[in-house]
């Protein structure tokens, strides 16, 4: 028999097996208008899986295909690719349930969700080209060609976020143009009247206002240079609504914080001010200030100014900051506020071009300069509904703000120091700034926002009162994130005395108590979760509760 007439009679078969396959399940697809679910942190469609068959003589048994039908309550089905791979869709079973059961049956190679896929997203703002440091694809920017993939990655994290309007990034500089058509939706405003203190002065502001003015103290921090508009038209301008340009965040909520005046110059006191007011907000108001963004330095160490600094870092409030545009070294000629190498919650950002290299202006420095990002030729937003090219820390700051509010839209709950090493832990190394900076790296939002779309779980431990002053356990709560359902493992430890989980393993998400002694305010252990390479801890600590009454809001039990 000829190598032709072999292949010719496997084809014959193969179709015939394919025709078997079909009469038994089946045949009238069901595909249009599938809806979409969450599994394992991936969005597939709904009551599907794509199965291969095992090279089997029981493959085209009719009564085992009848079984699948059967036990699966198959609805559609059809062969796919080479032919080999079938796409069933279940009336009642869901994807994880079919995903089990198929691959437990002896005749399945493997089976699988229908992962839904996507175009890259890229918005239909009619001057995103010019936005070479969210994707950058080689093209001439103001007459330089640059680098293909010099850029932060954005059109990637889009994919997976495109922004919330949950976290607060306070712009603190020379204000923002509240009117700009880019920009207004993304300004935050006061939902009512309030009354915050700055210094020993009460501020009272008026419902829809959006920030405040440190210079007349008043809550009107409209842009009356173009600096701040600039800013924060690259942490935030509104994405896909076929209006100028997008920011890293295509939805955001940006307060504006002035006290940088007409010409962009200021006083360390009214900095200080500016922040606090954004601080005041959280503290008092509970507006989830997140980010502050300083595009502006000058001046020698100032002790105030870094403990206002440290104020906002014990509200979880990280502290983005221009590196400078002296071309110098900040290990040697320290640039404040970027170089308060002290305060944990400070990130110092170089400027890039976009072919890589250090912006010839850019300060750096190797232990005092954390990450570069893009700062040369930066299209932006500008007052009076119009848009221009800016360079400068001040340019590069922006993206490294804005990226820190996208991590925040999907990764919550984050704290400052998470948020701060998913940014400086995800960075691209390229060679210029290798040795210069801390990281050597220049900014990847798409690798700070990737592992918050894996599954995953969240960790809680709340303590259990007996009396305000005695502490008896803790109460456990596992949370699961993105489709995770693994098993966790729980351990507690404390340096003092021995102490237990009950239960020591949950599946998905759950509850579990901690016990040990009752004392007062001696526990100082933590708690461990573990599922795989997944690790969570909490700290089992307490506060001695104060005050009438119970246990803070609550009886003791």
């Amino acid at each position: 028999m000829t190598p032709q007439r072999i292949t010719n009679d496997r084809n014959r078969a193969r179709r015939r097996r394919l025709a078997q396959l079909s009469l038994i399940l089946i045949s009238a697809p069901l595909w249009a208008q599938i809806p979409t679910v969450s599994y394992q942190g991936q969005e597939v469609a709904a009551n599907e899986v794509l199965v291969k068959f095992k090279s089997s003589p029981n493959i085209s048994a009719p009564q085992t295909l009848a079984q699948i039908n059967l036990a699966e309550d198959i609805a559609s089905s059809s062969a796919i690719g080479a032919g080999d791979i079938w796409r069933l869709r279940s009336r009642s079973k869901d994807v994880a349930t079919l995903v089990t059961e198929l691959s437990a049956r002896p005749e399945v190679a493997y089976a699988e969700p229908n992962y839904v896929v996507h175009a890259l997203e890229t918005p239909n703002d009619p001057y995103f080209g010019n936005l070479w440091g969210l994707k950058n694809t080689g093209q001439v920017i103001q007459g330089v060609a640059g680098k293909p993939g010099a850029d932060i990655s954005a059109t990637s994290a889009w994919n997976s976020t495109t922004g919330s309007a949950a976290n607060v990034v306070a712009v603190v500089d020379t204000g923002i143009d509240y009117y700009h058509p880019d920009l207004a939706p993304n300004v935050w405003s006061a939902p009512s009247s309030f009354t915050i203190g700055v210094g020993t002065t009460p501020i009272t502001c008026p419902a829809g206002s959006h920030g405040f003015n440190a210079i007349t103290w008043t809550c009107d921090p409209y842009d009356d240079n173009g600096h701040g508009t600039h800013v924060s038209g690259t942490i935030g301008a509104v994405g896909n609504n076929s209006v100028g340009v997008a920011g890293v965040n295509w939805t955001a909520n940006i307060m504006a914080v002035k006290f940088l005046n007409s010409s962009g110059i200021g006083f360390t006191a009214d900095a200080i001010n500016a922040i606090e007011f954004a601080v005041e907000a959280k503290a008092a108001l509970g507006v989830n200030v997140r980010v502050l963004s300083n595009s502006w330095g000058g001046g020698a160490l100032s002790l105030p100014l870094l403990d206002e600094i440290d104020r906002a870092n014990l509200w979880d409030i990280l502290f983005v900051a221009a590196a400078g545009n002296s071309a110098s070294n900040n290990d040697v000629d320290p640039h404040y506020p970027a170089s308060y190498t002290t305060a944990s919650n400070v990130v110092a950002v170089a400027a890039t071009d976009n072919t890589d290299a250090l912006a010839s202006f850019s300060d750096y420095g190797k232990n005092s300069v954390h990450l570069g990002a893009p700062g040369v030729n930066v299209f932006s937003t500008l007052p009076g509904a119009t848009y221009g090219f800016l360079s400068g820390t001040s340019m590069a700051t922006p993206h490294v703000s804005g990226a820190a509010a996208l991590v925040l839209s999907i990764c919550n709950p984050l704290d400052t120091p998470g948020l701060k090493a998913a940014l400086l832990n995800s960075v691209d190394p390229i060679p210029a700034l290798s040795g210069i900076t801390i990281t050597g790296g220049r900014l990847n939002v798409n690798k700070a926002v990737s592992p918050c779309t894996a599954p995953s779980f969240t960790l809680t431990a709340t303590p259990v009162y007996k009396s305000k002053t005695t502490i008896s356990g803790f109460n456990v709560s596992v949370t699961a994130k993105n489709g995770f359902n693994g098993t966790v493992s729980l351990s507690c430890s404390d340096p003092g005395f021995s102490c237990s989980v009950s239960p020591s393993a949950i599946t998905g998400s759950g509850t579990a108590v901690v016990t040990g002694p009752s004392f007062a305010s001696d526990w100082n252990g933590t708690l461990t979760a573990t599922s795989g390479g997944i690790i969570r801890t909490a700290a089992l600590e307490a506060p001695i509760i104060t005050g009438p009454g119970g246990c803070g809001s609550k009886p003791c039990q």
